[in-house]
């Protein structure tokens, strides 16, 4: 060090509030330099992205995917399902880099944008990847963060008051500004099989790693992943399914459909709910959901799996009652063709075949989707004998898992979906009894509004008979009319799936007011990543990145 120089490091003391120590130049020497001390010790915390919230581009280098801002999506308002399925066709589509780069950070653009930052919505996260930057690396003595010290204000309050979560501790914020944590993004195409994705991951996170060893010789062996809804499916196959949960000190999750979401199953069947912008953004009726959904498997990855649980699907008429799935969902929901309350209506998986020649061959495209990357997916492959391959991640979870979810009464969630008959099965003069569940279960709709009701023709009989066969039988349309969600959740996500990694995290948190699609908009939510992270990160003085002074 020069003798004009003098270093600024943070120190926390005792209180949590963060000062800075000086070496002084010598008392002859008036002139002043400040050399700014950085920990040559990086854990990146990479941000994962929910479904669609990844930019896409399409062969041609074209964005046809951004989500920039609410104007940037209006053009999605006038494509048809014809449009849709073509421009959002998985084979065709990758990743695009390039969009708005979120300000606010002492980065340049060109460094956000080599962290991945224009790969993901800055609608969605802008706000909350410039907050966590600045509280994660704030100990330059120019920032707000450094002066207000965000992670010591977690030493005096804890992050809820429902639990009991302590504040971190003051050995937890001491060694955390003993490294850097510069923050990455990494988009993916969630239009395909997230197995695909995580594959990706693994690319990015190999990147980012040797990016700091070999450029700067950092030690860089670790990483912290935050993720969000399908993100944290995508970040627990590369985890716990590829195999590379050495590389990772820990997963913060937010509002992750863990075992699936009835909330997919509903939009297929009736399109996207919210207000009429979302709606007719993202698909206004099933024609304009499923034409795009069902091609997808990172989409159909979203639905129930097995662990979710029996008998969520729910079928009434009168006193008749019908609750699937009564083993798996894939062959008892998910597979039926030419069943009215089944996931896909087949007249609707191609709209660029006005004939409707193909529907066959559509079917088995969207059938080989669900038994080749949906099921095993979730459940990991089975031959012929039974045999599993544990390729699953149902009940697969990085041992330093922390985890929130939504849980509001004022959020109502499809936990279960419920079709209910809305008026008798024969208006009329003649008193005829229902036609049996069992009948109605077995038709194909004769008319499918594509919002939530369903018309069935079946044959019923209310006369005299001869042996069991009867005399006279009268047609009947039953209308079967898709209930309103009734489980809490965050709009999205139920309690039942939010809450699955309790019994498998350090901390599993539930949160009143938390809105799927901005769950880290909130304050609360960003301080309990910052304190989850927090957390993570001081279980690395059990690995090689670990000073040997502080154990």
């Amino acid at each position: 060090m020069a003798s004009n120089e003098h270093v600024v490091e943070p120190v926390i003391a005792e209180d949590g509030s963060v000062h800075y120590a000086t070496v002084m130049s010598p008392s002859c020497d008036r002139s002043v330099a400040v050399c700014f001390k950085v920990p040559t010790r990086i854990i990146p915390v990479i941000f994962v992205p929910g479904i669609m919230g990844s930019n896409l581009m399409n062969s041609m280098k074209k964005a046809v995917w951004q989500l920039d801002s609410k104007v940037g999506m209006i053009p999605w308002i006038q494509k048809d399902a014809s449009k849709r399925k073509v421009i959002l066709d998985p084979e065709q589509t990758v990743v695009y880099d390039d969009g708005v780069i979120p300000q606010g950070t002492v980065q340049s653009d060109a460094e956000l944008k080599r962290r991945g930052w224009g790969e993901v919505a800055n609608m969605s996260y802008g706000d909350f990847l410039v907050w966590l930057e600045n509280a994660l690396n704030d100990v330059h003595p120019c920032t707000d963060h450094g002066r207000n010290g965000l992670r010591a204000e977690l030493m005096k309050k804890a992050v809820t008051d429902k639990l009991n979560i302590a504040p971190l501790s003051y050995d937890e914020v001491r060694l955390s500004y003993r490294y850097r944590f510069p923050v990455h993004a990494v988009g993916y195409n969630w239009l395909q099989d997230n197995a695909e994705s995580a594959m990706r991951l693994h690319k990015r996170i190999e990147y980012f790693m040797g990016y700091y060893r070999s450029k700067f010789g950092y030690m860089c062996e670790r990483v912290i992943l935050v993720t969000h809804s399908m993100g944290g499916l995508v970040a627990r196959h590369y985890s716990e399914v590829l195999n590379h949960r050495d590389k990772v000190l820990g997963i913060v999750h937010g509002v992750m459909p863990a075992t699936g979401a009835a909330t997919a199953y509903k939009r297929v069947k009736a399109g996207t709910d919210g207000d009429w912008g979302t709606r007719h953004v993202l698909g206004v009726d099933a024609s304009e959901v499923t034409t795009v959904f069902a091609q997808s498997p990172g989409a159909l990855q979203l639905l129930p799996s097995t662990e979710y649980g029996k008998g969520w699907l729910n079928i009434r008429d009168g006193d008749q009652f019908k609750s699937l799935p009564e083993t798996e969902p894939y062959s008892e929901i998910y597979l039926q063709r030419k069943k009215w309350w089944g996931l896909v209506n087949d007249e609707l998986l191609n709209p660029l075949d006005a004939k409707k020649s193909k529907v066959a061959q559509d079917w088995a495209a969207f059938a080989t989707i669900m038994r080749e990357k949906v099921q095993p997916f979730h459940t990991g492959n089975i031959d012929a004998n039974g045999k599993n391959d544990n390729t699953g991640i149902s009940g697969k979870y990085h041992a330093n898992t922390y985890a929130f979810y939504g849980d509001d009464p004022q959020l109502k969630t499809w936990g279960n979906v419920a079709w209910r008959r809305a008026r008798p099965s024969h208006p009329g003069f003649w008193n005829v009894p229902p036609a049996p569940l069992h009948d109605e279960l077995n038709k194909a709709p004769a008319d499918d509004s594509g919002m939530g009701s369903q018309i069935v023709e079946v044959s019923t009989d209310g006369g005299p008979r001869r042996g069991t066969e009867p005399l006279n039988s009268w047609p009947s349309r039953n209308e079967f009319v898709l209930q309103d969600a009734d489980e809490n959740g965050d709009g999205t996500v139920p309690r039942r799936s939010g809450a699955a990694p309790s019994q498998h995290a350090k901390v599993c948190v539930p949160y009143a007011g938390v809105d799927h699609e901005g769950a880290f908009k909130n304050g609360p939510q960003q301080r309990f990543a910052l304190w989850a992270i927090t957390k993570i990160a001081f279980s690395v003085r059990h690995t090689s990145m670990a000073y040997k002074d502080f154990k």
